[in-house]
């Protein structure tokens, strides 16, 4: 308040200016000492409210003061009844000019206690609002905070990605360059050797020409005659046939570089491997935040019960025939279960009850395995065949066969080379295969990888994250991990690993597989034990393991009793 304001208002009205010691709530203007004893005199005046000067009101307060107490119609004139038909404060003169029929006007100061009352609700309802407004704050700040999280985590992957693409390119380079290096001195050995031959072939031409040209000069004709004769039947015979020998071996060998993948279309990967996708998060939500869950380690999430389903019960799912559920594979929204003997796949939408379509294998087939979104590959080793198919809105498609040389149990893809890993349990033979089929190159193993690889319940599965081949071996206590030159990684070992069956892999490269104590372990990418997941029915038994395609729902074919149940577990 400015120092005026401060100035006593009867005072001021007299031309005086004395400094005001209290302020007249009603009358809403400073008294100095006298005004003051007058005020409390003077009947009229003798019960207003005085407050020190320090409890003074701002200006903007005295000004709401003033135009709640004043009439809406009349500026100078004092609200003194509420209308209740109406809704709304008048004076005198609204009262009579407007209000007079109104069977509900009530003069103001009569009702004031009940509007008291009131005001304690309407009291706590701001101070709601506040709070409200206070945690909406709150909440965008930390939103904030999440966003910048996030960015600094994309700049991480980014970072990731180029020292990756770095490595492999030094690995591409020294695999080139030591493979260039190699076939060139063979090369060059083999050049050297044909230089030097040639080298002493010409010396011994020209010796015979120089004695022709000697003979010419300083012998006779007889002489001539007789150096023509010995020429004939021996040097020039010999000669030819050391230059016809020479012909036959000259340097042929060479080398190219060949693109085996193209490059565009690995480029054109690699420039998809990463994007920024649209995500709905509520950090308000204690206990269910998805943007928080969605940023946990996967060492950290806990899966919990979405849905349940008793495949036997399920239209179109006949027990007697499918006795046996191998493997389960998450496409889309949908879950392929493949079952054998019988050779069949049962395709169910993730959120239906009840089967969506059923394809059956026109050869025995193996396994199946995903290769794209809706994409995938069957492999039928009786028939020395990979059928390629395709999951369209609900229905399986085979898009075409590739016959194939050797009986592939197994076949997964390396979507980031375009390229197939085939595994023949039979002899513990690893191809890897083109895009259209062609051998590219073979995996040598060592006996005791070709062990693990030809044992009757292997299971094999491909971590894409860290470009190595993982084996499960159905009876041993132990899973095996290789990398694409057939180098043995790690071996993880433990006494619960029995019948381990098929395996899953999360995008930080960590491997989970059952357990012989019906749970399932987790897995680091250098074979370390990270914990043992339970599930809410421990007396399931999971045989198939697979995960959807944003890697917050994990999916599991379970055991109990004689019946197969699928059951989705979300990750939180």
């Amino acid at each position: 308040m400015s120092v005026k304001q401060y100035l006593c208002g009867p005072c001021l009205e007299e031309k005086g200016e004395i400094e005001g010691v209290v302020y007249c709530k009603e009358c809403e203007e400073p008294l100095c000492a006298q005004c003051k004893q007058d005020h409390l005199r003077i009947k009229v005046s003798k019960h207003h409210k005085l407050c020190d000067r320090a409890d003074v009101p701002s200006q903007e307060i005295q000004e709401l003061l003033k135009s709640l107490i004043a009439c809406p119609n009349h500026e100078k004139e004092g609200v003194v009844y509420l209308c209740k038909d109406h809704d709304v404060t008048c004076c005198n003169k609204c009262a009579m000019a407007d209000h007079r029929k109104c069977e509900e006007v009530k003069v103001f100061a009569d009702i004031l206690h009940d509007i008291t009352l009131e005001s304690t609700g309407l009291k706590q309802v701001l101070h709601d609002l506040q709070q409200q407004g206070e945690r909406l704050l709150e909440h965008e700040q930390k939103h904030e905070e999440l966003v910048s999280e996030i960015e600094s985590k994309a700049l991480s992957s980014l970072q990731t990605i180029k020292q990756r693409l770095l490595d492999i390119y030094e690995q591409i380079k020294n695999n080139v360059l030591s493979a260039i290096a190699d076939k060139k001195k063979i090369i060059q050995d083999k050049i050297k050797e044909n230089t030097e031959n040639l080298s002493q072939f010409l010396i011994d031409v020209k010796q015979q020409s120089t004695y022709f040209e000697n003979v010419e000069q300083f012998g006779t004709n007889e002489h001539v005659v007789l150096l023509q004769r010995r020429l004939k039947k021996d040097a020039v015979s010999r000669l030819k046939s050391i230059v016809d020998e020479l012909e036959k071996h000259k340097s042929k060998s060479s080398f190219k570089c060949i693109e085996d993948t193209s490059l565009d279309s690995l480029l054109l990967e690699i420039k998809n491997s990463l994007r920024i996708k649209n995500f709905t998060c509520d950090l308000s939500k204690t206990g269910s935040d998805t943007g928080n869950n969605h940023n946990k380690p996967y060492t950290e999430r806990i899966p919990e019960l979405k849905s349940g389903k008793d495949l036997t019960i399920l239209p179109m799912f006949d027990k007697a025939k499918f006795p046996d559920p191998v493997s389960c594979t998450w496409i889309d929204k949908y879950i392929v279960i493949y079952l054998r003997p019988d050779n069949v796949l049962l395709v169910i939408e993730e959120n239906s009850d009840f089967v969506l379509s059923k394809f059956k294998c026109h050869s025995s087939s193996w396994s199946v395995s995903r290769t794209g979104p809706t994409d995938m590959v069957i492999s039928m080793p009786h028939a020395h065949k990979i059928a390629f198919a395709q999951l369209r809105y609900g229905n399986i498609h085979v898009l075409t066969e590739l016959k194939t040389k050797a009986p592939y149990h197994y076949v997964t893809k390396n979507m980031s080379l375009n390229q197939y890993i085939c595994i023949t349990k039979d002899i513990g033979q690893i191809d890897l295969l083109n895009n259209d089929g062609t051998l590219l190159r073979d995996i040598s193993l060592s006996l005791d990888l070709k062990e693990c690889a030809t044992s009757l319940h292997t299971f094999c599965s491909f971590n894409a994250y860290y470009l190595m081949l993982v084996f499960s071996q159905g009876k041993s206590d132990k899973l095996v991990a290789l990398n694409l030159n057939g180098e043995n990684i790690f071996e993880y070992k433990h006494p619960d690993l029995r019948s381990t069956g098929q395996l899953a892999v999360d995008p930080m490269g960590n491997m989970y597989v059952r357990s012989f104590n019906r749970k399932v372990h987790q897995i680091s990418p250098s074979g370390q034990y990270i914990r043992s997941l339970s599930f809410k029915n421990e007396s399931d038994y999971p045989i198939g393991i697979c995960f959807n395609s944003t890697f917050d729902q994990i999916a599991l074919i379970d055991y109990r009793g004689g019946n197969q149940y699928l059951r989705v577990y979300t990750f939180t």
